[in-house]
């Protein structure tokens, strides 16, 4: 049998980052405090919570000295999604979210994609979502003096 003791665990914005683990600092029920417990979360996904984040400390028999963190999600920072919905957000407001059929990245200076390769099917629009004008249109002559027609960039729309 497990004798673990579990508490409520609020970070107080220290963050440890050492040999691909994470320690955190913060306080338990009654204002206990924790020092320098390690953080766990799902493979695949990396975070830096913030100061103001909750989250759960799990101890065996109460020992601070063998502590665990799960969570520490900051309540003030997280977005309203609809039912079903994923995102992935920061704390100055950047979000990647998947809601229904939609997948919306929002960014404040630049989205940067990386990648040998980079794909796009369907129409591109560019200026919103009522660009309505080829960019390319057939009969004309591009920058290396091919006249279009058949470009795929007729599909590419812009306002």
């Amino acid at each position: 049998m497990f004798d673990s003791h579990v508490t409520r665990f609020q970070l107080d914005g220290q963050v440890e980052h050492k040999d691909g683990q994470q320690f955190v600092g913060g306080k338990g029920f009654a204002n206990d405090r924790f020092e320098r417990v390690h953080r766990i979360e799902p493979h695949g996904f990396a975070s830096h919570p913030v100061k103001g984040g909750i989250g759960i400390a799990m101890s065996a028999r109460g020992n601070r000295d063998s502590a665990y963190v799960f969570g520490g999600e900051n309540p003030q920072l997280r977005p309203d999604i609809a039912l079903g919905g994923t995102a992935i957000y920061d704390h100055t407001g950047n979000i990647v979210s998947v809601v229904q059929a939609n997948l919306r990245i929002v960014h404040s200076a630049v989205i940067h994609m990386i990648a040998p390769s980079i794909i796009l099917e369907g129409a591109v629009k560019l200026g919103g979502p009522g660009a309505n004008r080829p960019v390319s249109a057939q009969g004309t002559i591009d920058s290396r003096g091919d006249v279009d027609s058949d470009n795929f960039a007729n599909g590419v729309l812009t306002t």
